[in-house]
C-alpha cells in the first residue's frame, strides 16, 4: 500500500539499512511523504518514501516500519 496521498505518517525504522546510508539504524525515527518516490524501488506499492529526523531520505518497504500513533 503505497502513499498516494494524505498526511505524513510518524514511522519507526524496524530494519538496519546501513548499506544504504549509515544513518539509518534500527530505531530511527521520520515521516511518511506523500506523492513522492525517491529511487526506482519507490514506484512498487510495497515501499513509501521517508524522511528521517536525521536528513536522510530513502523508499522504504512498509513491512519494515512500524507506524506510530
Amino acid at each position: 500500500m503505497a502513499q498516494l496521498g494524505g498526511k505524513p505518517v510518524r514511522v519507526k525504522l524496524l530494519d538496519d539499512l546501513t548499506r544504504y546510508d549509515p544513518r539509518l539504524k534500527v530505531g530511527e525515527m521520520g515521516w511518511t511523504i506523500p506523492y513522492a518516490k525517491l529511487s526506482e524501488w519507490g514506484y512498487q506499492d510495497r515501499f513509501v518514501a521517508v524522511k528521517f529526523d536525521n536528513g536522510a531520505r530513502l523508499d522504504v518497504l512498509y513491512e519494515g516500519l512500524e507506524l506510530q500513533k
